[in-house]
């Protein structure tokens, strides 16, 4: 049953010309991209500065893409990157720079070995604490999939808040599963524009500039 569904949902990608999609599911498939869930009890990580990785990326995370408006004059960086699954879906979008930032080394060498096996050369990945992270100037787009508890992600709003100051510019934040939105909109110059459902989860898009109109699609709360 398992394998008459994974030939449809392929069959399904084709049919829509979903490619780039096909390829990264078959080498997930054939076992030469490791996409699967890591704990942070196996990780050796500790829970004050990390939650468990699990793959966000791919077709729904695209429909968010697709209502920003990406150029090649923005750049992204995933907090918490883990083993790379959004990565590989920002590598489809013109961004001039791609950065992850992850705590775990294990998540590191798969996460370069993944990309390796999918022929994507264009992203680089830091192995840091999320906190510890200051190279932002660079970077007008910022994504989270709730990779760590409040007290790290207050740490990172104010770095990213502090990076608006040394080099003013509409930031974009990007964040799946948004456990942790008081600490972003408390003190900080980040408002929540935007919100969209998927299944039990949402997205929350946040910027530093309110004159922005809404995408009719959007559902708020």
């Amino acid at each position: 049953m398992s394998l008459l569904l994974d030939i449809k949902n392929a069959l399904s990608l084709l049919r829509r010309g979903e490619w780039h999609e096909f390829v990264i599911r078959f080498k997930v498939y054939l076992g030469q991209v490791d996409l699967k869930d890591a704990y942070i009890h196996e990780l050796g990580l500790s829970e004050e500065r990390s939650y468990y990785y699990a793959h966000s990326g791919g077709l729904h995370l695209e429909e968010i893409l697709k209502t920003l408006n990406i150029t090649a004059q923005d750049s992204i960086v995933d907090f918490g990157s883990g083993k790379g699954g959004v990565l590989i879906t920002f590598s489809k979008y013109p961004f001039s720079k791609i950065t992850g930032v992850e705590i775990s080394p294990i998540l590191v060498a798969i996460a370069k070995k993944n990309l390796k096996a999918l022929n994507i050369r264009n992203i680089e990945i830091v192995l840091s604490d999320a906190a510890d992270f200051t190279d932002l100037e660079e970077h007008n787009y910022f994504y989270f999939f709730n990779p760590f508890p409040c007290n790290v992600m207050r740490a990172v709003i104010v770095n990213i808040s502090s990076s608006l100051i040394k080099k003013p510019r509409k930031v974009t934040l990007i964040y799946y599963n948004p456990e942790c939105h008081d600490t972003i909109v408390a003190g900080s110059p980040f408002v929540k524009i935007n919100e969209f459902r998927r299944h039990d989860l949402s997205y929350h898009i946040y910027s530093n500039v309110t004159q922005l109109s809404e995408p009719a699609t959007a559902q708020k709360r």
